[in-house]
Formats: structure tokens, C-alpha cells, sequence
């Protein structure tokens, strides 16, 4: 089986010793826990699991919101979701429709529409709009919002996030240049492939290198971490093949957004969204809590120590390995592994080689190949 780590192991030869470096593992002692719980930030918290990414007849789907709606509900069993039609081929007779479909769907409790679309830029990105808000406008990106900055000006006075999504993509190019308070989340997971970095087991068909999340976070971007199916078959979380997209989508396991919300209502999924208390899954859907220093994923911190990080994860399939990786200005390196072989797993560890700024995120490999990766936490060091 092809793990997290030694696909990182693969990349380091590959791209530059410089660029990644693993230093694992080991049965060095565990440190014990501060006076302050790990979980308590997640105490008040559900873990939600949703679709975020879903394409309809209305742009260039298959089938109609509704059935796509309910699929999420009734079939998959999800808890949330976000139709995302490409604002470019909505037609402006169906948007009335469209804007009802949160209130149509959403029953607090039990399950939550939010309202979004797709604004898809060959040039600067492809980048989804997410908001609780039905009255936001529109738009394309041609003409007066064709570039990011435009999009985000367009949304000036709204409540909104925007996302970029499968951003190692020829296309997308240029993606992290361009940033905003905006951008909460980036989709490094789709059923087009996996955007982390070059080298990895499930590659877009046409990439470029140099534009994986890991670049974006040494560079110094903030984002936190989601995925989605981008299903244009109109089956949101399904295993199916995208086939009739000749060799565009071509990974038939779903992404899953799982966010730990204090309610299933839109406010509070949104809310989760925007703070990015998020991580991503390649289909199994996994339980999965991760704090450094007690707070919780998406979190920016300081500390003149060194960071006290935790997991615990629960899945349907066994865990194989669990990695924490640290992010600093130069390089991406695996600090510590564990390899639970279980259903259920938790760890810690105290990062002793803290000297600068630098961010944490798990990753959580099952037996069946299928992993999830928390939002970071920044860690900004008090000299």
C-alpha cells in the first residue's frame, strides 16, 4: 500500500531534498497531556459530514439540483451539502430557482443546504462562492469579474468565503498568487485527483508541479483544508465513475468535507467553513479531531514552547497510519508516524525541534487506501 509517507519519501527525490524531508516515527516516550484538555474546543461540536462540491443540469450536470439534493439526504446519508453551478452557463431564468433551494431542503437538526456556485477561470483558478446568504450576486468570470480580484470585490459587503478547488491543475496556474481575507479553504481532494503535491498515487490527468497545496502553505498562505466530489453525474459522495468526462474525473472514490459544527444548521456548518474547522476525506468517512496546544484544527496560535500536538480518529475501515506533518518557510517534513492498525487510534507528540514559525496538520491513511487530512494549525513562535 502506497501511504502519505512514503509518497513524501517519493517527492523528496524527485523535487528536492531542500523541498521535503522525513524524520518519523520512533519509540521515543509520549509526553503527558497539558493540565487543559486536547478536546475541549471540540466538546460542543458534532462532526458533519457533506458534499461541497456538486454540479446540476443547470450548468453542466446531469441531473436536477433536487435529485441531487436528495441523493446527498436519502441516499449517501450525508449531513450538508452545496450545489455549485458554474455561474458562467446558468441561465438568469433558472437563478430564481436556484436561490430557493436552501430553504426548500434545509430542516434544522437533520440537514443543511448552503448556498453557493462556481466561478471558473482557465487563468486564475477554479473557485467556489460559499454563503448562507441566497441574495448574493451572480456572476461569471468574463468581463467585469475576470480576474480574482474583481470576484472578490464583487462580493465586498457580503458574508461570504471563496475556495479554490483541484488547484495543481495546468489551468489554475497562478492560484495562490492572488490572496484574500476571503479565502478560507482550498479543496486539495476531488474526484479529479489529489492537489497536495507532484508524486502522489491519485494525480490530476494534466498538472503543474509547482502549485500543490504543500507550495501554497510554505509560501505562507493560510488555508484551510476541504474536499469535495465535483460530480458533474449529479451523485454527490458516490463511487461512481465520472467516465463521461473522457479522462478528466477519473477517481471513482467521493471527497467529503467533514466539519465540526456546534449544530447541523447552515449558520453553524458555515461558521465551521469559515474558521476552518475542516478536514477532507477521499470517501470513507472518518471521525477525525486534531489540536496543537489545545486548539483545534484551523486554529493560529503562538508559543515560546514547544507544541503539544494530538489526534484521535475512529473509522468503518482500519487505520493503518496516522502521520503529523510540520510546515514551516523551507520544507514539509513527517515528524512522527504511528501505524495503529485499528479502527480507532489517538496519539501525542511534542514537536522538541520548534525554533520558528511553522504549521501542523495529521493525516489519517486506512487499510483501504483512503485518507483524511485536518486544516493546520499556525504556530507563530514567542522568542
Amino acid at each position: 500500500m502506497k501511504t502519505l509517507r512514503s509518497l513524501l519519501l517519493i517527492l523528496a527525490v524527485i523535487v528536492t531534498p531542500a523541498l521535503l524531508v522525513s524524520c518519523g516515527g520512533g519509540g521515543d516516550p509520549e509526553p503527558d497531556p497539558p493540565s487543559n484538555s486536547p478536546w475541549a474546543d471540540f466538546t460542543n461540536r458534532t462532526a458533519l459530514y457533506g458534499d461541497p462540491h456538486i454540479h446540476t443540469v443547470l450548468s453542466d450536470g446531469d441531473e436536477s439540483p433536487d435529485y441531487a439534493i436528495r441523493y446527498a439526504r436519502d441516499v449517501v446519508g450525508l449531513d450538508w451539502c452545496v450545489i455549485t453551478d458554474h455561474a458562467e452557463v446558468l441561465h438568469p431564468d433558472a437563478i430564481p430557482y436556484y436561490r430557493t433551494l436552501p430553504g426548500k431542503y434545509t430542516s434544522n437538526g437533520e440537514f443543511s443546504v448552503l448556498f453557493g456556485f462556481e466561478w471558473t477561470s482557465n487563468w486564475f483558478g477554479h473557485r467556489n462562492i460559499y454563503t448562507t446568504d441566497n441574495t448574493i450576486p451572480i456572476f461569471p468570470s468574463f468581463g467585469d469579474t475576470h480576474f480574482p480580484y474583481q470576484m472578490w470585490a464583487a462580493l465586498d459587503g457580503y458574508d461570504v468565503i471563496t475556495v479554490c478547488h483541484h488547484p495543481m491543475i495546468k489551468s489554475n496556474h497562478t492560484w495562490y498568487n492572488y490572496t484574500n481575507p476571503l479565502e478560507r479553504n482550498v479543496e486539495f481532494y476531488s474526484k479529479w485527483g489529489l492537489s497536495l503535491f507532484p508524486g502522489n498515487d491519485r494525480p490530476l490527468v494534466e498538472y503543474d508541479e509547482r502549485y500543490g497545496v504543500f507550495s501554497a502553505l510554505i509560501k505562507g498562505n493560510r488555508y484551510g483544508l476541504i474536499a469535495g466530489t465535483d460530480t458533474h453525474m449529479t451523485r454527490p459522495a458516490s463511487y461512481l465513475l465520472e467516465s463521461r468526462q473522457e479522462a478528466a474525473l477519473e477517481y471513482p472514490n467521493p471527497g467529503i468535507t467533514g466539519v465540526w459544527a456546534t449544530s447541523n444548521t447552515p449558520d453553524a456548518i458555515y461558521e465551521a467553513l469559515k474558521f476552518r474547522i475542516t478536514y477532507g476525506m477521499s470517501g470513507t468517512m472518518i471521525e477525525l479531531i486534531f489540536s496543537v496546544n489545545g486548539k483545534m484544527m484551523g486554529s493560529e496560535i503562538t508559543s515560546s514552547d514547544p507544541p503539544q500536538i494530538y489526534y484521535t480518529a475512529s473509522a468503518p475501515d482500519v487505520v493503518a497510519q496516522v502521520d503529523i506533518i510540520k510546515i514551516d518557510e523551507t520544507s514539509v517534513n513527517v515528524i512522527k508516524t504511528w501505524n495503529p492498525n485499528s479502527n480507532s487510534a489517538s496519539g501525542n507528540f511534542t514537536d522538541q525541534s520548534y525554533a520558528s514559525n511553522a504549521s501542523y496538520t495529521v493525516v489519517v491513511t486506512l487499510e483501504n487506501t483512503d485518507i483524511a487530512m485536518a486544516s493546520p494549525v499556525w504556530v507563530d513562535i514567542i522568542p
